[in-house]
Formats: structure tokens, C-alpha cells, sequence
């Protein structure tokens, strides 16, 4: 039996042409999910930061929440990137991304509830650094506003700082805001 020494070379390049193309569509496909991720999640940071600064958040505050979609991303990516790459499945993968998920997630609940409460209130421009509110029987000067809590400082000069779920859940009153919202009605009114 004759073995064809030129018919065993073609289907060996054959195969690897095969294996070369698999692996530039592969690096193609990382490279352009990568690439559309990271603007994704620099738009949700573009987003926040321009939220944050209308409502004159501190800065500390908002590089916080900056990180935070930053590490999001990069962990999102090398799970992609291990599951494109066949290091893992996608059952694994999302296996392991729901349990952590869910871990951090009830480790956090409080927090995330202050952080989304943070985030409604400062959308909805309810509250502004020098507001004057009262919740219940405190009532006192917005002095700081950031993702987590709100710090009011009363007549007496005593500082109190109320988580952000507190605000969003409890009924509150803004005086400020008050003054505010006839100025807006008094200039539609001209147009």
C-alpha cells in the first residue's frame, strides 16, 4: 500500500487552514466584543459621572461608581473571553456568575438600596446640596449628598446623616425645592 506523501500535505494544511481561520474569526470576535463592552460601559459611566455632577455629588463619590461599572465590565469580559475560548462552558459560567452574583447581592442588599435610592433621588432632582428638608422631626440643611446617604445639618448645628432609602421611602418635605418649582412654573409661563 502506496501511502501519496502530496495528498496527506494538502489535507494536513487543509486542516490547520481550517484551525487558522477558527482563530482569527475567534480573536476577531473577542477583539470586537471587547471593543463595544468597554464603550458600553464608559457610556453608563459618562451617564452616571454627568448625573452625579448635575447634582453636585462629590467627586469621591462618583469615581466610586466609576470603578465599580469598570470592575463589572472586566469581570463580565474574562468570563466571555474564557467561555469563547473553550475554557469553560457557558453552564459553568453562568453557573458560577449567578452564585457570586446572588452572594454579593444579599451580602449588599442595604447598600444597593441606599445606592439605587441615591440614584432616583439625584434623577430626579429632588434633592440639592442647601436644600432645607425635614423627615419626621429632623429638619435640617442638605450639607452632602452622595450615592449611599444624605447629611443634613440642623438648626442646632447637629449633623445627621440619613441613609438614602430612608429619604426615598419616607415622606419628606423640601422647602427648597418648593421655591424652586415656582421659578420653573413662573418661567414657562412667559414663554
Amino acid at each position: 500500500m502506496q501511502v501519496n506523501a502530496w495528498a496527506l500535505y494538502t489535507q494536513h494544511c487543509r486542516n490547520n487552514a481550517t484551525v487558522d481561520i477558527m482563530s482569527i474569526v475567534q480573536v476577531l470576535e473577542l477583539l470586537i466584543f471587547v471593543v463595544v463592552s468597554l464603550f458600553v460601559a464608559l457610556l453608563i459611566i459618562k451617564v452616571l459621572s454627568d448625573t452625579a455632577k448635575h447634582s453636585q455629588l462629590p467627586i469621591g463619590s462618583v469615581q466610586d461608581v466609576q470603578r465599580g461599572v469598570l470592575i463589572m465590565w472586566f469581570a463580565l469580559t474574562i468570563v466571555w473571553i474564557l467561555q469563547t475560548l473553550g475554557l469553560t462552558s457557558l453552564f459553568s459560567s453562568l453557573t458560577i456568575s449567578g452564585i457570586v452574583g446572588l452572594g454579593v447581592t444579599l451580602a449588599l442588599q442595604s447598600t444597593l438600596s441606599n445606592i439605587l435610592s441615591g440614584i432616583w433621588l439625584l434623577r430626579d432632582k429632588v434633592l440639592r446640596l442647601g436644600d432645607r428638608i425635614k423627615i419626621g422631626d429632623i429638619e435640617g440643611t442638605v450639607t452632602k449628598l452622595s450615592f449611599r446617604s444624605t447629611w443634613l445639618k440642623t438648626n442646632e448645628g447637629h449633623i445627621v446623616v440619613m441613609s438614602n432609602s430612608t429619604l426615598y421611602n419616607g415622606p419628606f418635605t423640601n422647602f427648597t425645592a418648593r421655591d424652586r418649582l415656582s421659578e420653573k412654573i413662573a418661567i414657562t409661563k412667559e414663554d
